[in-house]
């Protein structure tokens, strides 16, 4: 008998433990789908490689993922109904100036229509080395898996992305030279 309600007693504790496991566990999950999960909120996996895209950049020249490999590149998604976006300008602006002097390159994705022509992409135009301005349809941002705005990922010369994040804060805190 004395084992018996040992048993019981031994079920009962670990079933405590676990219940409080699995909650701690969907605690953490749902803190993590907040912010994007192991994304950084951007989308973006750490593993992610430049994706191959052809592109006609603002000032007429042909984009390709070819012309970012080889060096520090540093990506930037802005959206023109994003009011975030036009706070992380001059952020953005820090970090490509920088990049630039160290032989790296700064793009920067503007979506939504009519963006060709926004004061957004005119900001950007006198940052960032090579903008490109892209319709409602984002299929370069899609491509890049941009899920908010702003967004940036940093590639390594080798073409996999090295840090990425989302938002204004994250552009503060994380956006640093690997």
């Amino acid at each position: 008998m004395i084992f018996a309600v040992m048993g019981l007693v031994l079920v009962g504790v670990v079933s405590v433990l676990n219940l409080a496991f699995l909650l701690v566990m969907l605690r953490r999950w749902r803190e993590l789908e907040a912010t994007g999960g192991g994304t950084h909120g951007a989308g973006i996996r750490m593993v992610d490689r430049i994706p191959s895209f052809s592109a006609r950049a603002l000032d007429g020249t042909t984009v390709t993922d070819g012309t970012l490999l080889g060096k520090e590149t540093l990506v930037g998604f802005f959206s023109l109904t994003c009011k975030a976006c036009v706070e992380a300008v001059p952020v953005f602006a820090g970090h490509a100036e920088r990049l630039r002097a160290d032989g790296g390159i700064s793009l920067a994705i503007v979506h939504g229509d009519d963006s060709a022509g926004s004061e957004l992409a005119a900001m950007l135009s006198d940052v960032m080395d090579i903008v490109i301005a892209e319709d409602s349809q984002a299929t370069l941002s899609k491509r890049y898996g941009v899920k908010n705005y702003p967004t940036y990922a940093w590639y390594g010369p080798n073409g996999v992305v090295t840090t990425a994040g989302a938002g204004v804060a994250a552009l503060r805190t994380e956006l640093v030279a690997p």
